[in-house]
């Protein structure tokens, strides 16, 4: 992959579809909400590999599903620690929801 460019599939979803998902979770409707910050972390690094990821905090030069797989186990894992704030953990769901959708995984809570 060329330096600046995006990939075309991410998981199972286009960059399109990311992107779309990426503004979602940005609107004024979800501003605030830390599992809404959660998915938008998670979409702005798909698409940016290269920013650290929300909860594991890697860089990529390009993404692979492993590479999603283990930053949705952080995220899963973060979800439910009980040690965590509830911000933290609301934020962590948002991600690991987020994640879940990319690569193609029924809803968390299903």
């Amino acid at each position: 992959m060329a330096a600046g460019t995006v990939q075309d599939y991410i998981g199972v979803r286009t960059s399109e579809e990311v992107c779309a998902a990426a503004a979602l979770a940005a609107g004024p409707a979800c501003d605030g909400h830390p599992q809404a910050r959660g998915a938008a972390a998670v979409h702005h690094w798909v698409l940016d590999p290269g920013r650290p990821a929300p909860l594991t905090g890697t860089r990529h030069a390009e993404l692979h599903d492993s590479d999603l797989a283990v930053e949705e186990r952080a995220a899963l894992c973060a979800a439910r620690n009980p040690d965590l704030a509830c911000d933290e953990r609301a934020f962590a769901r948002g991600a690991a929801r987020a994640l879940g959708w990319v690569l193609g995984f029924a809803p968390l809570d299903s």
